[in-house]
């Protein structure tokens, strides 16, 4: 007869002695529980089990405190923009009211005088103060160009009429953007009068996904090749071809005049702003300073954060629901932290030089590009079924870029590079304005972080499908962009 294995050798007996009563699972679990409670206080593990109800931030309620930038508009933007109607409902449209609103214009930003920032009357009018900088004979020169509005040399808002129309023209479009909306249920409307570095983002993977090629490829047809049937204005009835025509007809002399957005003017500030290369801008070869600090602490930021979730749902598992969520340890808070201090260093570089201009220079044609794309969808041969941006756009590419006929593949190149620019862009712009330095659980970092779990998940999955590269495997994974 076979000896038995002694005790400690013997295999495994599942419910030797019947299967464990709901009392001694409450009691293997409770055990659990205070077995990760203690080795979390004794800093072994990365979490902590006590919970605290975390609030929500009014992120766009900060970025509406920011003050206006001075900037000058780019030239002919009443027109380049005409073909758009904030009435309409449109994903296209969206993106106008994202950025702009049909507005005059006011050149000169804004300046915190005093006190809080959300303290309106701290904020005050730079155009109010141009004419004591300026020689009394050039003040009194600046003769009303429309009467109603300037007078004496001053204009509506009684600013100086300095720099003059006749040089730097105020249209009828200024910035006044929607994007980035609050988390519920704070009712706040965005209304952002500026741009940051993470609109920078945004107009990357927005020309990354071929808008510029497919309006150059539109305005080599309308201009020289005729290999496209765009109207000149007298073919349709009505007045809404004339209108298309005209936009056509002012983007191409603003391309003769090296007025507008270019590729190499977008490919210096990727690379000066966000380290980045787009393939067009790489194949000039540009010589410019590289932002390489941006690139490496924006991804290893969003490692973190997935870390981050990923500690905390194995906690929550662990507790259970019941107990509330579990914040995180102080350590992976300050790791965090750390991160974000840094990298909010390297957002300098988009305050220098023309990078501010350059990105509403891109940002405008762009959108302008996306409504002529909407508008001559027929004319290009895209079928007629195809009515959102997501079916027209890539159909746009795939005929005047990739010359070949309209396909649907697995992945749709807008929705992905549409994805990756908002969340990218948005969770940027809470960067702005966050309070990173508040590292307790609880604090306004962890807040920000749970009500941001969405957005880092969807430019993880969407960077992922674009790419190829998961930005959860590695603290520094090898970016396809890096310049």
């Amino acid at each position: 007869m076979a000896a038995k294995n002694p005790p400690d050798q013997q295999g495994p007996q599942p419910y030797a002695q019947g299967p464990p009563s709901q009392s001694d699972a409450q009691r293997a679990a409770a055990d659990l529980v205070e077995l990760i409670r203690r080795l979390s206080a004794a800093g072994g593990v990365p979490v902590s089990l006590s919970a605290a109800p975390l609030t929500k931030i009014d992120t766009a309620d900060r970025l509406n405190r920011q003050p206006r930038l001075t900037v000058a508009f780019p030239q002919c933007a009443n027109e380049l923009l005409a073909l758009y109607k904030t009435t309409d409902t449109d994903e296209v449209t969206g993106f106008f009211t994202e950025y702009f609103k049909f507005l005059e214009h006011r050149i000169f930003g804004q300046r915190i005088t005093a006190g809080r920032p959300e303290d309106v009357k701290s904020v005050g009018e730079l155009d109010q103060l141009v004419g004591a900088e300026l020689d009394d004979a050039l003040e009194n020169c600046l003769s009303p160009d429309i009467i109603l509005r300037r007078q004496q040399g001053r204009d509506a808002f009684g600013a100086s009429a300095w720099p003059s129309e006749c040089c730097i023209c105020t249209p009828c479009v200024t910035l006044d953007g929607k994007r980035n909306p609050p988390p519920k249920p704070f009712p706040t409307v965005p209304g952002y009068k500026r741009l940051w570095l993470g609109d920078v983002v945004w107009l990357f993977f927005f020309e990354r996904m071929g808008i510029h090629q497919i309006l150059g490829a539109i305005l080599d047809a309308f201009a020289y090749n005729g290999r496209l049937p765009i109207s000149n204005g007298s073919i349709e009835s009505g007045v809404r071809d004339d209108i298309t025509a005209l936009v056509l007809e002012v983007m191409v002399r603003q391309t003769k005049m090296g007025l507008s957005s270019t590729t190499r003017d977008r490919g210096a500030l990727y690379r000066t702003s966000l380290g980045w290369k787009s393939p067009a801008g790489a194949a000039l070869r540009l010589d410019t300073e590289v932002n390489t600090g941006f690139n490496a602490l924006f991804h290893k930021l969003i490692y973190n954060a997935l870390e981050f979730y990923k500690d905390k749902r194995l906690a929550v598992a662990i507790q259970g629901t019941a107990a509330g969520t579990a914040p995180p340890s102080v350590a992976t808070l300050t790791t965090i932290s750390d991160t974000i201090d840094i990298l909010k260093k390297r957002f300098e570089p988009f305050q220098y030089g023309r990078n501010y201009y350059n990105a509403l220079s891109g940002i405008l044609w762009t959108i302008a590009g996306m409504s002529i794309i909407r508008e001559l969808r027929g004319t290009l041969g895209i079928p007629t079924a195809f009515e959102s941006p997501h079916e027209f756009i890539p159909a746009a590419y795939d005929l005047l870029v990739l010359k070949r006929p309209v396909t649907s593949g697995d992945t749709n190149r807008f929705l992905v590079h549409r994805d990756c620019g908002r969340n990218g862009r948005d969770l940027l712009l809470d960067l702005e304005v966050i309070d990173h330095t508040q590292r307790d659980p609880g604090g306004e970092l962890e807040q920000w972080l749970t009500q941001v779990e969405a957005k880092v998940e969807a430019y993880r999955t969407a960077y992922r499908t674009l790419t190829g590269v998961d930005l959860g495997a590695s603290a520094t994974p090898a970016i396809e962009q890096q310049a």
